[in-house]
């Protein structure tokens, strides 16, 4: 017997006009899944062709054109549920998903705080005068992008620092240290990179000027030399004919700024460590022209002094490395000469510096 037709086993919600519900009307065809799909009968009736059943090029299930999109789109649009899903979860993200940050104006500078809690708690046990608190606009984006900067600077800097090595030709010593580009040719290091001296005693500029400088710099070598040297300060100038773009000094320096400083401890060229400003204006040394040191809290070993102190913020020289406060050697509060001393020297001894 001939089949023709079938109902489909789901009744309409049309109503009859007695009230009843009734089937779907009988069709030619299965309605499974597509109502085009030939069927069996119509194959063997000769009505359609066996290459009429496989899939056409570009996802149809049966020829012509399709009334609605089929399961292989064109490009991405295959992802259109998804990305609409994508779009709708970010608008209804929690808006305290995004990221914070608080400004707090203070006398000699700005202090950032991740919360206005922490803000107006820092406030509050430190006892501190400010100007306001208010809440920078702030998103993941400019996360992103400030970390991006900051890499920027500590990738900067490092082309701008070297590792010193001075050579003393009596004792057939060596000394080494970090020193930085300063102005274009000029170097500022430690004094005591250039030769190792008791702070606290007297001592002759001339017996620096014996020493043998060199900077190195990606296992380059390049000669220098000694322009002056205060020992008081335990800071030296030197010149050597490197072209490069020297750092830029900032004076203006609060406590809690992050910070990067880099030198070459125990003999390994650049290394980086970060941290932050702990404190200022701390007395170390009481003879007569000490300056006043500030103290930096980062990884610092023999090998970082004359290393610049970094803003991270704006990659500019807030200081350099001079010393180790330690009763035992190694790990102890870690000094830094203030750039305002670093700036002074440089105006003494640099024709043209700003």
């Amino acid at each position: 017997m001939k089949i023709i037709s079938y109902r489909t086993t789901m009744p309409f919600d049309n109503k009859g006009t007695d009230g009843g519900t009734y089937m779907s009307p009988p069709t030619q065809k299965s309605i499974m899944p597509f109502n085009n799909v030939p069927t069996i009968q119509d194959l063997l009736d000769g009505n359609r062709k066996i290459g009429d059943v496989y899939p056409h090029a570009g996802g149809s299930w049966s020829p012509g054109e399709d009334s609605e999109k089929n399961y292989k789109d064109e490009g991405d649009d295959y992802k259109r549920a998804e990305r609409d899903q994508d779009l709708l979860k970010n608008m209804f993200q929690p808006r305290e998903r995004t990221l914070q940050s608080w400004e707090v104006s203070m006398p000699g500078g700005k202090r950032k705080f991740i919360s206005f809690e922490l803000a107006r708690k820092y406030t509050r046990e430190k006892n501190l005068p400010f100007n306001y608190v208010r809440r920078v606009a702030q998103n993941l984006m400019t996360e992103q992008t400030e970390e991006e900067q900051r890499l920027g600077v500590i990738t900067d800097s490092m082309d701008k620092t070297f590792m010193a090595q001075s050579i003393n030709p009596n004792s057939s010593t060596m000394e080494t240290g970090a020193a930085f580009c300063i102005f274009p040719t000029y170097f500022i290091t430690c004094a005591h990179v250039i030769k190792s001296y008791n702070k606290n005693t007297e001592i002759d500029k001339n017996v620096f000027s014996q020493a043998v400088i060199s900077l190195v710099h990606n296992n380059k070598k390049f000669n220098a030399q000694l322009i002056d040297v205060d020992p008081k300060l335990d800071i030296a100038l030197l010149k050597s004919n490197i072209a490069i773009e020297p750092l830029t000094i900032d004076t203006g320096i609060t406590i809690g700024e992050e910070i990067i400083a880099i030198g070459s401890p125990h003999g390994y060229e650049n290394n980086v460590s970060t941290g932050t400003i702990s404190s200022l204006n701390r007395k170390v040394y009481g003879y007569n022209g000490a300056p006043d040191y500030m103290f930096v809290d980062l990884s610092v070993f023999p090998g970082n002094s004359g290393g610049p102190v970094i803003r991270s913020s704006n990659g500019k020289v807030v200081g350099m490395v001079t010393l180790i406060i330690s009763s035992v050697g190694g790990y102890g509060l870690n000094a830094a000469l203030p750039a305002t001393h670093i700036n002074n020297f440089c105006k003494k001894n640099i024709e043209n510096f700003k």
